[in-house]
């Protein structure tokens, strides 16, 4: 059987086609290869540059003032901790550590130094150089401790207010409540019991709720309203029957009945109330004023020979 004769023409198309399809592999080949290593070199590349950036700016130039002030600080050396403080600041005012810094400046100033001054100066130069720090929250609950425990109480207020604004919603009945207590120790009754009023009124499930209705009584009471006083001291009561306040409420309201004059009644709720009370002495005091009140059968003179 005879081969098939391929002719010279053929043969030299089949091979140009043969020249360029080696050609192709091979640039495909190049490119693969070159893809290949840039899918390889590309991650390596970001993971040194992530390495660099993390572990060359982590290290905070201040952190080593900072870990000696805290190191004085845990053994009680107020006032080389508050040296190692002052030093972050002064010398890293940037630096992450220096709001924290600042405020421990004032924080042991207050309560342990007992130098108000500093540390409401302190904590001023906070609230100045680092207004949106966490660190403020803090300072400026610290402040309205100061403020009230001085009797500066329109201050108090002020802070209280500020933090009611700036703090969040979980501590803004207790906040509320400290302006509502201000306004009470400036004898600012209305105006306390509008705030009192306003946190049951914005919370009507607050933890709170049991010590807000009771000091709602007290503003009638000391205004001399038994009356309104009396209804309110009823719904501490009612509304709360198991709480501590709901003593208080009881005795509040006999205290009312007795002024009012109503002496039998009064005594009764006393009586009532001695067995629960968690101080009976208290209430023993009430009914032997009473009954000596209405047992008195000598004239003053005659008692006083």
């Amino acid at each position: 059987m005879k081969k098939p004769v391929v002719s010279g023409r053929w043969s030299v198309v089949s091979g140009q086609k043969i020249g360029k399809e080696v050609k192709r592999i091979r640039s495909w080949e190049d490119k693969k290869a070159r893809i290949l290593n840039f899918s390889i070199s590309q991650p390596l590349i970001f993971c040194l540059l992530l390495f660099t950036v993390f572990f060359g700016c982590s290290q905070d130039p201040a952190l080593p003032l900072y870990e000696k002030a805290e190191e004085y600080f845990s053994k009680m050396d107020y006032l080389n901790a508050v040296e190692g403080y002052s030093s972050v600041v002064s010398k890293y005012p940037e630096s992450s550590y220096a709001p924290t810094s600042q405020y421990k400046i004032g924080f042991i100033n207050s309560h342990y130094l007992k130098n108000v001054s500093r540390a409401m100066n302190a904590y001023a130069t906070l609230i100045l150089l680092y207004p949106k720090s966490k660190e403020v929250i803090l300072a400026r609950q610290d402040l309205a401790d100061i403020y009230i425990n001085s009797g500066d109480y329109r201050r108090a207020i002020g802070e209280y207010q500020w933090l009611m604004e700036n703090a969040g919603i979980a501590q803004r009945d207790d906040y509320h409540y400290q302006i509502a207590a201000a306004y009470l120790k400036l004898t600012d009754l209305r105006q306390a019991r509008i705030e009192f009023q306003e946190i049951v009124k914005n919370s009507p499930n607050s933890q709170l709720g049991p010590q807000v209705y009771y000091q709602i009584a007290n503003t009638y009471y000391l205004e001399g309203n038994c009356q309104d006083a009396i209804k309110a001291y009823e719904n501490v009561a009612l509304f709360y029957p198991s709480s501590p306040f709901a003593s208080e409420a009881k005795l509040g309201k006999a205290m009312c009945i007795e002024e009012m004059g109503n002496l039998t009644e009064a005594v009764e709720l006393y009586r009532e109330l001695e067995k629960s009370y968690p101080n009976p002495d208290i209430i023993r005091v009430r009914i032997e004023g009473i009954e000596s009140r209405e047992n008195k059968t000598f004239p003053i003179a005659l008692k006083e020979n």
